[in-house]
């Protein structure tokens, strides 16, 4: 009897046990499927429009450095910082009288050697005509009369050559614009001795720098995930900070079509008109560009992608179960975003997810 009351204490002390840790599980169950409870958001396909802004500089149209291509005097310097000067205008003359007698010199040669090769020439053809009469001339004096003319002619050739280069070295004591611009910088004074770089190199300041300012070139290095959606022509506006309040517009006019190895952008130029000149070379600016977003592209709010270390996804509901999917990103405009990936206009993604949910976790 006391053996049967002993088996009966035991099989009730489990049950009670057994039944304490099924409510207890059933507890968690139940707080488990509370916590896994998600809001979606239907994915959609459209493009996305947006606007970027990006760091641009501006700098001249044209700009040129002008180093002195001959050694000598600065004999004249009608213009100065500031100058406004035209196409083809004066800028600087130079005396240089080295240049002027080497150029005398050289002709002095080149005459002289004209005058020999006329004498050997009218010799050749002298001994050509008496050679018509049969014994009058050797053959061996016709060829030596021959020889010699041909030489006399290549070096009277030589020193034509050689005069005409002189003489154009005298083109490089004036210097003229060669194109509409102001004066930047001015490092000379009439009276200066200037030397001529070897070979057209030197570390030596310019005598002038010519910079066109009428119109600029604002010059925007744009990454290659947004270069694509930009196009030549594209009018687009911005921002300098010297000028508060204002904003400036031009068109795309050129771009690389090519990416910078290092940064991986695409070099944009955009034309500026500055007829005004309330623009300078060298002004830092932002350019806000407009994306016309991409038509394949599937877009969700921006909450409902994880970025992590390793990757971007977004977390698809399938009968009730999380499926993580990887994406890119796009464009982003007032709290959407562009993904593109395994996903497609209709599905289900959880809108505010989060590196928490796991794959296959099950989600209402």
């Amino acid at each position: 009897m006391k053996n049967i009351f002993k088996i009966s204490a035991t099989i009730a002390l489990f049950s009670l046990l057994f039944a304490s840790c099924s409510s207890k599980e059933g507890d968690a169950s139940e707080k488990k499927q509370v916590a896994a409870n998600y809001p979606t958001c239907t994915v959609k396909t459209q493009a996305l429009p947006t606007t970027l802004r990006l760091p641009a500089q501006l700098n001249p149209f044209y700009e040129v450095s002008i180093y002195p291509r001959v050694t000598g005097y600065i004999k004249s310097l009608p213009v100065d910082i500031g100058s406004v000067v035209k196409e083809g205008q004066l800028l600087m003359e130079m005396d240089a009288p080295d240049v002027e007698q080497n150029s005398l010199s050289a002709q002095e040669r080149y005459i002289k050697v004209q005058a020999t090769y006329r004498a050997s020439k009218d010799n050749y053809y002298r001994l050509l005509n008496t050679a018509k009469t049969a014994g009058a001339v050797s053959p061996n004096d016709l060829q030596l009369a021959q020889s010699q003319m041909q030489s006399d002619s290549a070096l009277c050739n030589s020193e034509k050559a050689n005069w005409m280069a002189m003489e154009s070295m005298k083109d490089y004591l004036t210097v003229r614009a060669p194109f509409d611009g102001t004066i930047t910088q001015r490092n000379v004074h009439p009276g200066a001795l200037v030397t001529a770089a070897n070979g057209g190199k030197t570390e030596m300041e310019p005598l002038l720098e010519l910079q066109q300012i009428s119109k600029l070139r604002l010059q925007v290095k744009v990454p290659e995930t947004y270069a694509t959606q930009l196009q030549d022509n594209q009018d687009v506006s911005f921002v300098v900070d010297a000028l508060p309040g204002k904003t400036f517009t031009g068109k795309i006019s050129r771009q690389a079509n090519s990416l910078d190895d290092k940064f991986r952008s695409e070099s944009f130029e955009i034309d500026v008109i500055n007829s005004d000149k309330m623009l300078m070379p060298g002004m830092y600016a932002e350019v806000l560009l407009p994306l016309l977003g991409h038509s394949n592209a599937c877009i969700v709010p921006q909450s409902a992608v994880v970025t992590s270390t390793e990757r971007k996804y977004v977390i698809k509901v399938e009968s009730n179960k999380a499926v993580l999917i990887n994406v890119t990103t796009g464009n982003e405009d007032k709290g959407m975003i562009e993904i593109f990936g395994d996903v497609k206009a209709g599905d289900s993604v959880i809108e505010k997810a989060n590196d928490e949910i796991k794959e296959g976790q099950v989600v209402n």
